[in-house]
């Protein structure tokens, strides 16, 4: 490419400026007269009053000048103008007089800049109609040359046939045209330089393309289409060298699917990352999930518990899974019961069989085949060698569950379940099936058969990575299924004392222990007596994050807390909305300082993080990013405006409606007890909660750190105001019993709202009508078509005693009182916590 200089020196402006300097001494007063010559565009506008031109000033035509001054001076810029116009008008002025790559570069550059894309067709047609070539020599000019002409799409091909067509008869072409071509294409068309790159391995002789020089460049630039084309062309060629160019960069930017997947394919093509590239943490990752015998989805894998598309996808071993899924070639077997017979004669032995069987063509064996040449084995441990010699004759199994867990439980020496294997009563195809198998599972257990459960867990977590954690969350799922909450915490310290970590269908089997549920309706009676479905499923997912041992996103909750709202379980409802905010509130100098913290959320953190590094899991979002910024903040997935809305109205049913929930049940065992009711309502350690609770949880969430917008409180409480004051009635029951058992007049909710948030979100009703501020004052009992009646009087809206209502409330301002309590209790159980873990450790300093 020219450099600055010469780009400048080329534009119009420019020449315009060395011609008059250099090839016509005359040229500035012509232009001045050129200048001159040109009337205005701009017109002005003539009033009667405003002076008239003068008489004698007269308009002259370029023609009309007679005097021999003015025509030479006309001849002189007619000359300058048709030079400039011929100069710049035709595309080749320095390259028709000789072939100059040069010049040729200066007249791209010239009309790549005025007319974009056609100038590049037009300097390319000129070029080619002479008949010049583009240079094959590595040099500024040629490429620029060669990368602006590739940037038009109608010229890529051309460039690509010309640049074969100078291959053929000098022997020679531009080195760098494919490195230009898709460096350029990669990341604006993929298909595109997919389909160029082709054409140039076609055309051009290709042998080795500089993959790794486009990787680097495309660090910042790919998108996930670029790494899959680049990923296409990678595949195919005898590159490698390109680990340490994708992998990490893709790591950096949380493309952690992406970054697996190149890492399998730079590995299966032994391009092995450098010592500085293995160091990385997310690299040993990858590393351990190849290590062991892994492979994606098992065939008779049982469907997720969700659509969730986020999950865990690493936990399978790809070589063991195409296996299972068969052969790339035609299988060549004889009948599977026909082999079984062959093993199964004492004629010849084994080894004779095999070596039959390679003769004649065959290779596969069929499960039936494999169990009757492991029943002849003798003793046991000689089976791996049975193994050995059918790989050895050319001889595969057959992909079934059955023989590849006989082969890979000999191969591991576990000669209990081989054992257990053969002597079982099943048939190989029924090893297959995983609801057969789920249902045997439950069997066993609820028998006591520990060996054949044993069994068949190894079965069922045959083809995942790590075995032993998923047989114990398979059992997890069994016992939840099979007897409910009975035996989960028991199984839970088991798996926190081992260091399992929980999988997604394990947290949605114990998110399944909740009652059934209508959309729109209460929880149903409990099938289990007295048993407390909500506390117990809440509990298990606190302990479960404090311990680390799952990912429990804030989506997770929004359930929980509707049927805590459902309920009327509001203290319950506020005490855990204050801990879900202190534990996924992204801690930061601005955000969230002052928020209590629990001892357990730095290590639980630091292990979820080690355990699954991708990037959209609430524990990796940046700290530096605020609620208002990015609507995946965990606090705005926690904190919706919808249950914002529904703490307001939950509060005024735990308020108003007399059947209110007293939440006894939160003082003990021995106080929840009927009996004890009007003991503690007399001593006012159980008391009615207010129908604000809601509004000062939401508020106290807001001084908190929570984004609240005014909107969503207003639009609650009109809906609230409108239910136990507007015209007609609600079709739910609880509001009907709200608006009967209502005796608080609506003046004295204002007064109470406008108190509470400490500014005037609603105008009082006593100033309704008295002024223009107040004509459009909201009322509940005002339509929401004004038109519909021509007016409505005061009384009508207010009551007739409305004049008389006080404006002040003692009993008002001491409901008014901000309750704190559940807030320094929480603060108080973390310093408990801390000084438990800790005891040397002064637990006050935290």
């Amino acid at each position: 490419m020219p450099p600055a200089l010469d780009r400048l020196l080329v534009s119009p402006s420019a020449l315009r400026l060395l011609r008059s300097i250099v090839n016509a001494p005359e040229l500035p007063a012509a232009c001045s007269t050129a200048a001159n010559c040109c009337p205005s565009k701009t017109s002005r506008r003539t009033y009667s009053n405003s002076p008239k031109p003068s008489v004698q000033q007269k308009w002259r035509r370029w023609q009309d000048a007679t005097t021999k001054e003015e025509t030479a001076r006309r001849e002189t810029v007619r000359r300058f103008l048709e030079a400039e116009d011929r100069d710049h008008g035709t595309l080749s002025t320095g390259a028709d007089k000789a072939n100059d790559e040069a010049a040729w570069a200066v007249t791209l550059a010239r009309q790549e800049r005025v007319s974009r894309l056609p100038g590049i067709r037009a300097v390319w047609r000129s070029l080619r109609h002479q008949g010049h070539h583009l240079p094959t020599a590595e040099t500024p000019d040629a490429d620029f040359l060669w990368g602006t002409f590739i940037k038009n799409p109608l010229l890529v091909e051309k460039v690509i046939d010309h640049a074969s067509e100078l291959l053929q008869k000098t022997g020679n072409t531009y080195p760098r045209l494919y490195d230009l071509i898709l460096g350029y294409w990669l990341s604006r068309e993929p298909r595109k330089a997919l389909s160029y790159h082709h054409q140039m391995l076609v055309k051009l002789n290709l042998r080795k393309l500089p993959l790794r020089q486009l990787a680097h460049l495309g660090r910042t630039t790919f998108s996930p289409a670029a790494w899959e084309a680049l990923m296409d062309i990678y595949r195919n060629s005898n590159e490698r060298n390109l680990y340490d160019e994708t992998v990490p960069p893709l790591i950096e930017q949380g493309n952690i699917n992406m970054a697996r997947r190149w890492h399998a394919l730079c590995t299966s093509r032994g391009d092995l990352p450098s010592e500085s590239a293995a160091s990385h943490p997310v690299v040993h990752i990858f590393t351990a999930e190849m290590s062991n015998i892994s492979t994606p989805k098992m065939r008779f894998n049982t469907k997720p518990t969700s659509k969730n598309p986020k999950r865990n996808a690493g936990g399978y071993n790809k070589e063991l899974m195409q296996r299972l899924l068969g052969r790339d070639t035609a299988p060549v077997r004889f009948e599977d019961s026909f082999c079984a017979r062959l093993f199964a004669t004492r004629t010849f032995p084994p080894e004779s069989i095999m070596q039959g069987l390679a003769l004649v063509g065959v290779n596969e064996i069929g499960p039936l085949a494999v169990l009757a040449m492991a029943a002849r084995t003798q003793p046991i441990e000689e089976l791996p060698r049975r193994f050995e010699e059918l790989r050895a004759a050319g001889i595969a199994l057959q992909g079934c569950v059955f023989s590849l867990a006989l082969e890979k439980f000999a191969m591991e020496q576990k000669w209990q379940l081989v054992h257990s294997m053969l002597n079982s009563d099943q048939h190989p195809d029924v090893f297959g099936l995983a609801k057969v198998q789920r249902k045997l599972l439950e069997y066993y257990l609820d028998q006591g058969d520990l060996v054949q459960a044993q069994r068949t867990l190894a079965i069922l977590t045959l083809f995942h990575n790590d075995s032993s954690a998923e047989s114990w969350n398979l059992l997890l799922q069994v016992y939840i299924k099979r007897s409910g909450p009975r035996h989960v915490m028991e199984v839970l310290q088991d798996m926190r004392s081992r260091g399992v970590m929980l999988s997604f269908e394990s947290i949605m089997a114990i998110k399944d222990l909740l009652r059934q549920r209508r959309p729109g309706h209460k929880p149903g009676v409990s099938t289990r007596g007295r048993f407390d479905d909500l506390r117990f499923v809440t509990r298990v997912f606190m302990s479960i994050l404090e311990s680390g041992m799952g990912a429990i996103g804030p989506t997770e909750w929004r359930e929980i807390i509707r049927r805590f709202g459902m309920l009327g379980r509001f203290r319950e409802l506020r005490r855990l909305l204050l801990w879900l905010l202190c534990w996924y509130a992204p801690r930061s100098s601005r955000q969230f300082a002052s928020l209590p913290e629990s001892p357990f959320l730095k290590p639980a953190t630091a292990k979820l993080r080690a355990a699954y590094p991708e990037r959209h899991h609430y524990f990796h979002f940046p700290t530096t990013i605020t609620q208002r910024e990015n609507v995946l903040h965990p606090i705005r997935l926690l904190f919706t405006p919808s249950l914002q809305q529904g703490l307001i109205t939950w509060g005024f049913r735990a308020g108003l409606l007399p059947n209110a929930h007293l939440e006894q049940s939160m003082f003990g065992s021995t106080l929840e007890k009927k009996h004890y009711r009007q003991r503690l309502l007399r001593s006012q350690t159980l008391k009615r909660l207010d129908w604000s609770i809601g509004l000062r949880t939401v508020l106290e969430l807001r001084d908190l750190g929570l984004h609240l917008h005014q909107h969503t409180v207003v639009k609650a409480l009109q809906m609230q105001f409108v239910v136990l004051f507007g015209r007609g009635r609600s079709k739910k029951k609880e509001n009907r019993m709200m608006e009967d058992v209502n005796t608080i007049p609506y003046a004295r909710y204002i007064q109470e709202v406008n108190k509470i948030c400490g500014r005037m979100l609603f105008r009082e009703p006593t100033l309704l009508g008295k002024g223009i501020p107040h004509l459009r004052t909201w009322h509940p009992r005002l339509r929401r078509n004004p038109n519909r009646r021509g007016s409505i009087s005061l009384n009508a809206i207010l009551g007739p005693q409305w004049r008389q209502q006080s404006r002040t409330d003692n009993e008002s301002d001491e409901r008014a009182a901000k309750d704190t309590t559940a807030l320094e209790e929480l603060q108080k159980h973390f310093l408990a916590q801390a000084k438990a873990i800790d005891p040397t450790k002064d637990a006050g300093t935290r």
